[in-house]
């Protein structure tokens, strides 16, 4: 995808296992506002995180992160974006972007050699100076510097390359270091292969409120989405009228309450689906949908692919 056409992505899945893995771990996810510390010695910041896990709390800051996940596995909260992130993985964050990097359970048990390591670099919109982005030749990366806003993942050829970049970073100093920050920026801005994580822009710091009402209501459906949620019960979990929960709720995630919730049981019914030879009616109620016919429509709006297909493809006896 190219930075000239972007388009914001409302059609995102919050998979519903790595959600409850992030969740029942953080009881209160509320972003706090992170100081990166100085260097005295260079204009930008790369930071080797290297420990046994990944710093472990939501929080956003007024510098962009560029982060390559070297070593180490678990679920990363962006914006309003949840996924899996894995060894290998390339991040563009921007500025007050409320995000976490939470790694799996095995990593905090301490007796088994698992460690995590992660390579960011920070940078400020005036890190070169107040027009620095503004001059013609800057005008691709202060476009991705905008989409940033929503965070984005590398993917493709792409990506092994930036990685690499951001990898020899950490032993330059001075220009060189300079010369390889333009770089992988100008390969972030032109490449065809950005994924835009969240469906909402977090350019300006959020509310702490916000953040904490939107977490209990995410916690409350990472144990619950299997039962039947009234629009009663949920707006009653954030302390609101259904008509005023309605509004804050399409306004947080970008998306209605019932096609969130559609969106989390399809997710775990494709789980099922691909892992097990369970009847698609069982899949059905045990995902929180009472229809089979409106499963079976939902599910297909959703994937693009009825259960049959999807087990076809994804099944792992093929």
């Amino acid at each position: 995808m190219k930075i000239d056409n972007y388009y914001p992505v409302f059609e995102l899945f919050y998979p519903i296992f790595v959600l409850h893995q992030l969740l029942k771990v953080i009881k209160v996810m509320k972003a706090v506002r992170f100081i990166i510390p100085k260097t005295s010695t260079n204009s930008f910041r790369v930071q080797l995180d290297k420990q046994p896990y990944f710093y472990d709390t939501i929080h956003y800051h007024p510098e962009h992160q560029i982060t390559y996940i070297v070593k180490g596995e678990g679920t990363c909260f962006i914006g309003n974006h949840v996924e899996r992130f894995t060894a290998g993985d390339v991040y563009f964050i921007g500025k007050n972007v409320p995000h976490v990097f939470k790694s799996d359970k095995a990593y905090y048990e301490g007796t088994n050699g698992k460690t995590s390591f992660g390579i960011s670099i920070f940078l400020k919109d005036e890190t070169f100076g107040q027009q620095f982005f503004e001059i013609p030749e800057m005008a691709h990366i202060k476009r991705l510097l905008d989409i940033a806003s929503m965070g984005v993942k590398l993917l493709g050829d792409d990506r092994d390359k930036v990685a690499q970049l951001i990898f020899t970073t950490k032993d330059m100093n001075g220009f060189q270091r300079f010369q390889a920050l333009m770089e992988i920026l100008d390969l972030l801005a032109q490449s065809d292969h950005l994924e835009i994580l969240s469906s909402v822009r977090f350019d300006v710091p959020s509310r702490d409120s916000d953040h904490e009402r939107i977490n209990v209501v995410f916690n409350y459906l990472s144990g619950n989405f299997t039962q039947e949620i009234s629009l009663d019960k949920i707006s009653s979990i954030a302390n609101m009228t259904p008509n005023a929960f309605c509004r804050y709720f399409k306004n947080r995630t970008g998306k209605t309450f019932s096609n969130f919730l559609n969106e989390i049981r399809v997710e775990y019914a494709g789980r099922m689906i691909s892992g097990s030879h369970d009847s698609f009616g069982n899949i059905a109620l045990e995902s929180g949908f009472n229809n089979i016919s409106y499963f079976n429509r939902k599910f297909k709006q959703i994937t693009g692919l009825t259960p049959l297909m999807y087990r076809r493809k994804f099944g792992g006896d093929g």
